[in-house]
């Protein structure tokens, strides 16, 4: 036989042409990535413009027990100190930026604008856990089971023991590294008689969102990769904290949005403002996100570090 239509001879550059060599799906997969945000476990204080890039926030005082008067008509009582803290929030300008040639939108492929304004808006969350994650390392108050060793439930239960000491009410999270995570967890088959780990539901991971494995003993579980190293890189620098540990602010991008002229503005919300750049020169055009997060300590006696092998 002779002349038979081929692929091979209808792929464009080997014969008459006709096939493109390769067609991209409209369906697009996500990579691999941690998607995991911690935002909902800090305390969120709303970002006031009041004529200054600092945001002070007051801690009211302990109340205290009451002390008997000295007799029936004496009183024989002092003024109580009224203690009150503070910690601040300072918002700090973070970008990312992606930038496309205009044959990317004339190809039809589908990584077109809106798809990566939408990878920018992701980054938000994870920017606030690496921000969160970062501090775990600062906290005063730590548990290990020694440079180098697997963490295991006693160390768990030890950090558990140090927030109970200090009155910090639960329920508490713990965030761990992966490798933390899988220790812990291996440590637990090995416990005869504990208590049981209630693995994260469909329906959990959705109150919770990416990145909670479950609940035990009053602690929900929590990993990400952003989780930092201590003891010069040797080990993971996880924490367990009550709520009012940490907190955070965003602020408010729209405001800043204000002085970018409306046409170079492609998305602008408290959160965040993504900007349009063209370089004509070049033939490209830029999205640039740009938001302005704070994180910080709140109340140091309310979380724990957890060091243990990474």
């Amino acid at each position: 036989m002779a002349n038979e239509i081929q692929i091979s001879e209808l792929v464009a550059g080997t014969g008459s042409g006709g096939l493109a060599r390769e067609a991209i799906a409209d369906l697009v997969l996500e990579k691999l990535y941690d998607p995991t945000d911690l935002s909902a476990l800090m305390s969120r204080v709303p970002w006031q413009a009041l004529g200054s890039g600092t945001l002070t926030v007051t801690q009211d005082a302990a109340p205290g027990a009451f002390a008997a008067r000295t007799s029936e008509i004496v009183g024989g009582i002092s003024n109580s100190d009224y203690a009150t803290g503070s910690f601040s929030l300072s918002p700090a300008g973070y970008s990312r930026k992606y930038q496309i040639t205009d044959l990317i939108p004339l190809t039809g492929g589908p990584v077109q604008l809106d798809r990566v304004a939408a990878n920018l808006v992701k980054g938000v969350g994870l920017t606030l856990t690496d921000l969160l994650c970062a501090l775990f390392d600062s906290l005063s108050n730590s548990v290990t089971p020694g440079s180098g060793v697997d963490l295991d439930v006693s160390t768990v239960y030890s950090a558990i023991y140090q927030l109970n000491s200090q009155s910090v009410g639960g329920p508490f999270a713990c965030v761990l590294y992966p490798e933390q995570f899988n220790n812990f967890q291996s440590s637990l088959r090995s416990e005869a008689g504990a208590i049981q780990f209630v693995g994260a539901t469909s329906e959990m991971l959705a109150l919770r969102g990416p990145g909670f494995k479950g609940s035990w003993n009053g602690v929900d579980f929590y990993q990400s990769d952003s989780v930092g190293t201590t003891g010069g890189g040797a080990d993971s620098a996880g924490a367990m904290f009550g709520a009012g540990c940490f907190a955070y602010t965003l602020g408010n991008a729209q405001q800043v949005a204000g002085q970018i002229p409306q046409a170079l503005q492609f998305l602008a919300n408290e959160a965040m403002v993504i900007e349009i750049s063209r370089d004509t020169s070049t033939f490209m055009t830029s999205l640039i996100a740009s938001i302005f997060p704070s994180v910080v300590e709140a109340e140091d006696a309310r979380g724990v570090k957890i060091a243990s092998d990474r």
